[in-house]
């Protein structure tokens, strides 16, 4: 079978490929509040969340080194997952920010305690000497001053890196940057795919399939799941009535494993 790109899907990523646990869109590990770019609360966000019948969600907002939040982030997560009928959890994004694979996270332990989930993404090129705006890699590539292989092999060893550098990572819209690059997944090797699949599973990670971004695809997908890496739905909401509503999503995992189930919310 081939990509789009005349890539042959290795026998590893076919269409027999099982996951390792199954895939619910039931839950939504990736939900945005007012406590960063969110226009909803964490109360509104549970509120309908539960509305829709979901059993899991993930609370998630964006943090920097400088952020200061944290703790009352934790904390205000906390009141809500007494809840009944489902379970809350309580995460951050951070956007990777080098090729050694360094988080723009806050440094202090303390800052973090009590989160569940750390969401890495690729929020801009993670250069050598730090993040770089994607519309520069694109130029760069334009002019022929970086080649795709470059820039691929930097961000697939950023985004490897950056998995042993957190703790419960979960790999979050894997690969949105490389459309404003310039670039496609398909452009991305078997072997890179198959290396950052077997970090993730090393760092007992978590993929998600973004509905936001609509990625990764089926295509990068079967990796991380050939690899027993476990995936889950996400749909990056800003606003509350986005919550476990899935479209995107849904056709990415009913291409990527056509011989299973995902029940929905919906």
């Amino acid at each position: 079978m081939s990509s789009p790109a005349g890539q042959v899907i290795p026998a590893t990523s076919a269409s027999s490929v099982t996951l390792a646990t199954p895939v619910s869109l039931r839950e939504d590990y990736h939900v945005h509040s007012v406590f960063s770019d969110g226009v909803s609360t964490l109360a509104q966000n549970v509120h309908v969340a539960r509305q829709r019948g979901l059993r899991r969600i993930c609370l998630v907002d964006h943090v920097r080194r400088d952020t200061t939040w944290v703790p009352r982030f934790v904390s205000a997560v906390q009141q809500l997952r007494e809840l009944p009928g489902i379970e809350i959890l309580a995460g951050v994004e951070a956007k990777i920010l080098d090729r050694a694979g360094r988080l723009d996270l806050p440094a202090a332990a303390a800052d973090m305690a009590g989160l569940d989930l750390v969401l890495i993404a690729d929020h801009q090129f993670p250069a050598d000497l730090g993040p770089v705006a994607p519309q520069e890699i694109r130029a760069a590539l334009g002019s022929g001053e970086l080649s795709p292989q470059e820039v691929i092999g930097c961000l697939v060893e950023a985004t490897a890196s950056a998995l042993g550098l957190a703790e419960r990572p979960v790999l979050a819209h894997l690969f949105s940057v490389l459309p404003k690059i310039g670039l496609a997944e398909p452009d991305v090797p078997d072997s890179m795919l198959s290396l950052l699949a077997n970090r993730a599973r090393a760092a007992g990670a978590m993929v998600e399939v973004n509905e936001k971004w609509s990625c990764p695809s089926a295509w990068t997908l079967r990796a991380p799941a050939a690899a027993g890496v476990p995936v889950v739905a996400s749909t990056d909401s800003h606003d509350c009535k986005d919550i476990g509503v899935y479209n995107s999503v849904a056709r990415t995992l009913g291409a990527a494993f056509p011989d299973a189930a995902f029940p929905g919310a919906a």
